[in-house]
């Protein structure tokens, strides 16, 4: 899939400078089968730069196209599609259903594509270490561990690109590093890019491009 950004500026910003390494206002394209890191200080759009990508805002002048078609063109049961099988996303409120349980969390979003196992999903959680929290409801999941079920909630669909909006914000060094390991393995098994978004560190990912904003 392709992705381009055509002189895309959020509505809140636009009457702001826009430097010339900024992505802003400019024609960019995005191939999902590379890696990117989306990087910038605070309140510089990358959470809308995401949103919009994902098309869950269109509070933005330009364009966007995937695959050459605008989003606004697509119909409300092509973008289910696509975001069922094609776009995954991890938005930094992260939006678990608090009175669920870990577990069940996962299985709700897997309920839409059926494409894990539960013995594969306590794999997974057991990956990122949250065995002891999979009948804990989220609500009393520390930050941390919502982060966590909110990453693996986004790697369990089908995807061709994954787009993950400040992933680590709440994580150490050590569950950092279990994460990336787990985001690029199953990036690999789908042959699929991801986006990724921080505040300034690139936390050792090794990516194909970096977009500033």
């Amino acid at each position: 899939m392709i992705i381009e950004f055509n002189n895309v500026i959020p509505t809140p910003l636009i009457d702001q400078i826009h430097f010339n390494k900024n992505a802003w206002d400019k024609k960019i394209e995005l191939n999902t089968n590379k890696t990117y890191l989306l990087t910038s200080e605070s309140g510089k759009g990358k959470s809308s730069f995401i949103s919009f990508l994902y098309g869950s805002r269109t509070d933005y002048s330009g364009e966007i196209r995937l695959n050459g078609k605008p989003w606004n063109a697509y119909s409300l049961d092509e973008r289910s599609e696509l975001r069922c099988n094609s776009l995954s996303y991890l938005p930094q409120d992260i939006l678990l259903f608090p009175q669920l349980t870990l577990i069940e969390n996962l299985k709700i979003k897997n309920s839409l594509t059926h494409s894990k196992s539960e013995e594969e999903l306590k794999k997974l959680i057991s990956t990122l270490g949250l065995s002891a929290q999979t009948n804990q409801k989220a609500a009393t999941l520390s930050k941390g561990q919502q982060q966590r079920v909110g990453l693996l909630r986004a790697l369990i669909q089908p995807f061709e690109f994954i787009l993950l909006d400040e992933p680590f914000s709440h994580l150490d060094q050590s569950n950092i590093e279990i994460a990336i390991q787990l985001i690029e393995n199953v990036c690999s098994q789908n042959n699929a890019g991801y986006l990724i978004s921080t505040l300034g560190p690139n936390h050792g990912l090794s990516v194909d491009e970096t977009i500033y904003l």
